[in-house]
């Protein structure tokens, strides 16, 4: 990811257009909100890690439901949107933190079966390079290591961004990439998992008014001191209250709106947010991040593909050329197609040109003896358009009819 950065790769997420993103986000949220549900219910969802059998397994079985934890999953979820609505300047996630661990050391939560964290190993991990890694296990790891770098961007840049539209400033691509990378390389020498930008704790950060990077810088030195320290003080909190955390934390970001509002400006786009979030739930992260970007990719193609070509006469009193169609009454010069293309030339569309041109002389009486194409709105050309213009050419000149441009770019 660093070489990536460095390389400028990160305009990769150029390629994310806003409803992949935002269907992106939604789709993980709503994941991570259910994955937490089996700590509010109070029974483990075993051999599922996925949206739809997670869902199917939950439903299945709601007669295992331990009422004790999912009354302190359900109050504390409760809580944490009420201090959130009325009194959003206190940190509410960390006062039902205190308030939950409290309760439990009280009420001895543990004995009425309700899940606890129960016993968090202290101490700092182990740093080092593995002995045993050789190059061998090097190159077995690369191809699931490309997946994971893709997924680890495309999470971090779509939720960069839906913080930065939120607070009006931009985000570096490239510099994420670079960043993520570095991080990866520290976060390996302690045998910790593949880290990226999350969603859940910018969540939380967020709500508890974080505004800047030196939040993460403490949080690090948080961790590291309750890690080597503090870990006791955590024995007794309710895994319910966690659960509630991390779902309240991602609530914000499950907006249906933000999908819905597709709806109304492109059909396409609106077929892409909801195909990135489905595609995410149903499939998992990586596998929904690639449906959503093809099918961008092909509405992408399909917008380039379908442009028009214009008939253009000369409007009167006037030196300017218009589309006959928006003005019947422009001036056409016999003998002389005019015609104008809206859009690049390539290889997916240079046949609809051909016919279109075809179709204009067929219309057009008398037969025109040179067709002049405006090539102001081409703004590019392929090999495979350029060959096929030049065989079209000579078809068109085998019937009589010369083939000019005008106004190139």
């Amino acid at each position: 990811m660093i070489i990536g950065g460095l390389l400028k790769m990160g305009v990769l997420a150029d390629f994310l257009s806003l409803p992949v993103l935002d269907g992106f986000v939604v789709g993980v949220a709503i994941s991570i909100a259910i994955g937490q549900l089996d700590k509010l219910l109070g029974f483990e969802v075993e051999g599922a890690y996925d949206f739809v059998p997670d869902i199917v397994t939950i439903v299945a079985n709601l007669e295992m439901i331990d009422w004790p934890t999912f009354i302190v999953g359900l109050s504390s979820l409760a809580l944490l949107f009420i201090l959130h609505r009325y009194a959003p300047k206190i940190p509410g996630s960390l006062v039902v933190l205190i308030l939950a661990i409290a309760a439990s050391s009280f009420l001895d939560f543990e004995s009425m079966g309700i899940h606890i964290v129960g016993e968090i190993p202290a101490g700092l991990p182990d740093f080092g390079y593995p002995e045993e890694m050789g190059l061998g296990d090097l190159l077995a790891v690369a191809p699931g290591a490309v997946g994971l770098a893709l997924v680890a961007f495309a999470e971090s840049v779509a939720i960069a961004r839906s913080m930065a539209t939120k607070y009006g400033y931009e985000v570096d691509a490239n510099q994420e990439m670079i960043a993520i990378g570095a991080a990866n390389i520290g976060s390996s020498f302690s045998g910790a998992f593949v880290v990226d930008g999350s969603m859940s704790r910018t969540s939380v950060a967020d709500g508890a008014g974080a505004k800047s990077q030196m939040v993460s810088l403490i949080a690090a030195v948080a961790i590291l001191i309750t890690a080597a320290f503090l870990t006791p003080l955590f024995y007794n909190l309710p895994e319910a209250t966690l659960g509630a955390i991390v779902i309240h934390a991602v609530w914000h970001n499950i907006s249906l709106r933000k999908i819905n509002q597709y709806r109304d400006i492109t059909r396409l786009d609106y077929i892409t947010a909801i195909a990135a979030m489905v595609g995410v739930l149903t499939f998992g992260l990586l596998e929904g991040l690639i449906i959503a970007a093809l099918i961008g990719l092909i509405s992408l193609l399909a917008s380039t593909k379908s442009r028009s070509t214009s008939i253009l006469g000369k409007v009167p009193e006037t030196a300017v050329y218009r589309s006959v169609d928006n003005y019947p009454e422009a001036e056409i010069y016999p003998g002389l197609l005019i015609l104008r293309f809206d859009g690049t030339l390539y290889f997916a569309n240079i046949h609809d040109f051909q016919t279109a041109v075809r179709r204009a002389i067929e219309i057009t009486d008398p037969s025109p003896d040179v067709i002049l194409i405006d090539g102001e709105s081409i703004n590019d050309i392929d090999a495979t358009a350029v060959i096929k213009m030049r065989e079209f050419q000579k078809q068109l000149e085998s019937e009589q009819i010369e083939f000019r441009f005008a106004r190139n770019k």
